[in-house]
């Protein structure tokens, strides 16, 4: 088992791949739509991401032995929704403004969560 500071550094690394893949995504769907180069690599950042994403955050649960507090199934939930936005990123070029700004709100909704622990 890892320590808590490597899980956490393996959560925060997943999160900045998903967010660094997304922003680049949502441009490319903007200004470059047929570049298949561009797109694969921000699947596999995104898709690389996620996973440690999850390794460090349930990692995270196992080192604090924390269970199943509503605040870390609301994250899992946003993990899911952010794993799903790849496919309207890379179909709906048209929505790229409000993708772009909804990949932010759930980024500050699930840091809002890990601080507060509201529930």
């Amino acid at each position: 088992m890892l320590s808590y500071s490597v899980y956490k550094l393996i959560h925060f690394i997943g999160i900045l791949m998903v967010f660094l893949a997304y922003g680049g995504l949502i441009v490319r769907s903007i200004y470059a739509p047929s570049d298949a180069q561009l797109r694969r690599l921000g699947a596999i950042t995104s898709g690389i991401g996620l996973v440690l994403i999850l390794l460090g955050g349930f990692g995270l649960q196992a080192r604090l032995g924390i269970g199943w507090p509503g605040w870390f199934v609301t994250k899992f939930l946003i993990w899911v929704v952010l794993g799903g936005l790849i496919v309207l990123i890379n179909r709906k070029p048209q929505m790229s403004q409000y993708l772009w700004w909804g990949t932010l709100v759930l980024g500050a909704l699930a840091s809002m969560l890990a601080v507060v622990k509201p529930f």
